[in-house]
Parts: structure tokens; sequence; C-alpha cells
């Protein structure tokens, strides 16, 4: 049976990647080609090719840019008045 830390990770980093990649992908291919068919097209392309990689990044690199931000985000709280 799978870790359910490992699990809670793996989906995670799934929803994380998927929703910055779709979101990313679509705002700037977007911008480049403004809406139409060909936007379309090139936004589910651009998903397709932006997915694996965010998803690999984000489970390389994820945890540790959570702690990261969870530190920033407490220094910013106490130098808050």
């Amino acid at each position: 049976m799978m870790d359910r830390r490992y699990l809670h990770r793996l989906s995670g980093s799934l929803v994380m990647s998927s929703f910055m990649s779709m979101a990313l992908s679509g705002v700037f291919s977007l911008l480049e080609l403004g809406v139409s068919w060909s936007w379309l097209l090139a936004w589910g392309q651009s998903i397709l090719i932006a997915l694996p990689i965010a998803f690999s990044l984000d489970m390389m690199f994820g945890d540790k840019l959570r702690l990261l931000s969870g530190k920033l985000a407490e220094m910013a709280a106490r130098a808050w008045p």
C-alpha cells in the first residue's frame, strides 16, 4: 500500500502543476494569438508540453519551495506592525 504522505504529495503536485500549466500556457498563448481557434489549438498543445515539465519541477523542488515560502511568510508576519 502507498504511504499517505507520498500520495498526498503526488496529488498536490498534480493539482498544482495542472493548474499552473493550464493557466500560464493559456495566458501566454492568448497574449500571442488572441482569442481564436488557433489559440485554443496552441493552448491544448502547450498544456501537453507544460504539464509534465511542471509536475517534474514540483516533485523536485516543491517541498523546499513550500518550506521557503512558509519561512518568508513568518518573517513578513513578524515584521508587520
